[in-house]
């Protein structure tokens, strides 16, 4: 009798531990690696992306009812910065995938994706190598990118009379991305063509580069600058020397919020060739409206491009850790090439056989708010450019062998 109760005994013990350890697993956090911009210049995007995963995560709630860890890293906005910072977050933190890198970075990852061996989700990378020529099965990317913004360029320019009959012009940065809006520009069949002119990465003083726009006698300048405090400087310098009086400022991947709350009526002299989000997509997709309510309760401002971008990223890799059942990189994956998603932007899913999500850009001027909204009183009007027009083939016909 003894031995029977300290059997019974033993297996009480036994089912509690387990149960217990059970309990332990479920509630163990699941992290997920967000390697962004913290500093610098271009602190305001990293900003943006940051909150956008926040907002996000806190929307989604419990993912397979283990809570979710975000392990924020900077990334400098430097390749190797980033290369170094991303294999942290995978060998030390133990990330199952990582969110929130830009360009630079997402370049960067791309030859040791195969080494990192988790999925990494981009929302702020314009490189269209990074899911043409070089896609990698690891990298995945939301936001459209450069090639596709070239077709929405040209969509604008159909739809637009006057910028059709302009003078165009460019005034960007020294770097690749700035050289390729100026050639798609020069592309577009009949257009006038008067110029361009580009800056040194640390430029702060834009007259000359002005200047040289003006003695063109440019009606159009299209303005690659580089996202953050350097082309808050440059619209501001624009509007201060009187460029904004002649020409219309075209931006190639629009504006972002904080810096349109920044320019207030000097927005209204700029016109998006393709955002990669529009706040404004609410009053056709709720949704945009469930995620901008959720943004501004937890921030206290408007979701900005880069917030709505990220917080899209982050849905379809929550979404796929759910349907894959499982936080195993290789079963993520699988099911991020399958998942489609109502997110902020629309509703996404990836190219079959690719790495690129089938996402709209969006065209049209800023303008003054009838009332504010979110803290907002100046905001792009959001006229969606499908991807079927701005990405009508396959992944396989734009170069990318997985």
């Amino acid at each position: 009798m003894r031995g029977l109760q300290s059997a019974l005994f033993s297996g009480f013990v036994s089912l509690l531990c387990l149960s217990a350890g059970g309990s332990a697993v479920a509630q163990e956090p699941i992290k997920v690696g967000v390697l962004t911009i913290r500093s610098g210049p271009a602190k305001p995007i990293g900003d943006d992306i940051l909150a956008g995963i926040e907002t996000a995560t806190k929307m989604y709630g419990r993912v397979l009812n283990r809570p979710i860890e975000l392990v924020v890293e900077e990334s400098l906005f430097n390749a190797q910065a980033a290369v170094t910072k991303a294999t942290k977050l995978v060998q030390q933190n133990q990330v199952v995938s990582i969110l929130g890198t830009s360009t630079i970075e997402t370049l960067a990852l791309l030859s040791v994706a195969d080494r990192l061996r988790v999925p990494i989700v981009t929302s702020n990378s314009g490189s269209a190598a990074i899911t043409r020529e070089r896609c990698n099965r690891w990298v995945f990317r939301t936001n459209a990118e450069d090639l596709m913004s070239v077709e929405s360029l040209r969509e604008l320019v159909e739809r637009t009379p006057r910028l059709q009959q302009a003078k165009w012009f460019t005034i960007g940065h020294d770097y690749p991305w700035s050289r390729l809006v100026a050639s798609s520009v020069k592309g577009v069949q009949d257009l006038q063509y008067v110029g361009e002119t580009f800056a040194p990465l640390d430029t702060t003083d834009w007259a000359p580069f002005i200047a040289r726009a003006r003695a063109a006698g440019a009606t159009v300048v299209i303005m690659p600058v580089t996202l953050g405090v350097p082309l808050l400087q440059f619209i501001q310098q624009a509007n201060e020397f009187g460029l904004t009086g002649t020409a219309v400022l075209v931006s190639p991947i629009g504006l972002p919020d904080w810096l349109v709350e920044k320019l207030g009526s000097t927005s209204t002299n700029v016109i998006s060739a393709g955002s990669w989000a529009a706040w404004r997509y609410e009053e056709a997709w709720p949704t945009t409206k469930e995620f901008n309510q959720a943004f501004y309760a937890m921030h206290g401002r408007v979701a900005g491009m880069q917030s709505l971008q990220s917080g899209s990223a982050t849905l379809m890799l929550y979404n796929a850790m759910t349907k894959a059942g499982s936080v195993d990189p290789e079963a993520i994956v699988g099911a991020l090439e399958t998942i489609e998603v109502n997110t902020p932007v629309g509703s996404l899913k990836f190219q079959p056989n690719g790495r690129q999500a089938l996402v709209s850009l969006f065209l049209g001027p800023y303008e003054k708010l009838d009332s504010s909204r979110y803290g907002a009183t100046y905001a792009q009007r959001a006229d969606p450019f499908p991807a079927s027009k701005s990405l009508p083939k396959s992944a396989a016909e734009y170069g990318c062998k997985l």
